[in-house]
């Protein structure tokens, strides 16, 4: 699929979600922002092959409780296909995409947290997605239990204090604990989240094209989002094109005039200025 073709599915999936008001698809959305970074991906294939695990966990399982559900599907994806956590290469662009994750069997945890999810949901167990400080979990198929499963760990089982004991050997002591991190997120911000991470990864790369192309995603899903719009401009200013950025950080002050880093912007703007005239 081209990438065109890719953004303008995306756009249209993202359209008709807000249209009929149900939740944008966790599986495909995230197989067609793969294939906007890779014209490669089969996305029906990639589909597939999600059916087969769910297929294979079941058949396992034993039992139909929710337990006997989620252990089998932890042990057809960490254990028989051997998914895992890209701890050597975490800041790699490609853990964002989920057909590269099915494809390298190692990913980051939210994508690896939506391989689980997907899989669970093609077996009747819907999982909800929990997005801690600098690391992302699943909350348990019993919510009274109070457990969370941490994909990009083997699937290893959480409880509170672990989560709260994660976070703080992520952040040591800089980020101070709330209980709202628990709360379970719904498919849209899932996916930004994604898209969050996959622009962080290709502007550290310095593929700028790229990161615009996750932005411009981004903001198919929040339009309203004006911090996409600094960074957007930050962007263009890096490729040299200066109309572009002055304009965007210039719609910046307007939505956020008393932002923390106005300032900074403002400066940014004039110095972009100078370089346009030159």
């Amino acid at each position: 699929m081209e990438s065109r073709t890719a953004i303008a599915s995306f756009c249209e999936l993202v359209a008709q979600s807000d249209k009929d008001r149900y939740e944008i698809p966790l599986d495909r959305s995230c197989l067609l922002i793969s294939a906007v970074f890779d014209s490669s991906v089969n996305i029906e294939s990639c589909l597939s092959e999600l059916d087969a695990f769910a297929t294979q966990a079941a058949a396992t399982a034993g039992a139909s409780d929710s337990y006997a559900m989620i252990g089998a599907i932890v042990r057809t994806l960490f254990e028989a296909q051997r998914f895992r956590g890209n701890e050597r290469a975490y800041d790699e662009p490609q853990n964002s995409l989920l057909s590269s994750v099915l494809e390298r069997r190692v990913g980051i945890p939210i994508t690896l947290s939506i391989l689980l999810m997907e899989v669970s949901r093609r077996i009747g167990l819907p999982l909800q997605g929990v997005g801690l400080p600098g690391h992302f979990v699943v909350q348990f198929p019993d919510p009274t239990s109070r457990l969370y499963i941490d994909p990009f760990h083997g699937g290893a089982v959480l409880d509170v204090p672990q989560c709260v004991a994660l976070v703080e050997r992520i952040y040591h002591g800089r980020v101070t604990w709330r209980d709202d991190f628990l709360a379970p997120l719904d498919h849209r911000a899932i996916v930004k989240r994604v898209l969050l991470n996959l622009k962080n990864a290709l502007s550290q790369t310095k593929d700028y094209s790229g990161a615009l192309a996750a932005i411009h995603l981004r903001m198919t899903l929040d339009p309203t989002d004006a911090t996409e719009l600094r960074d957007r401009g930050i962007l263009f200013a890096r490729l040299r094109r200066y109309d572009r950025a002055i304009e965007d950080l210039e719609a910046y002050l307007r939505r956020s005039p008393d932002a923390g880093d106005s300032q900074h912007i403002r400066n940014t703007v004039h110095y972009l200025r100078q370089e346009r005239n030159e």
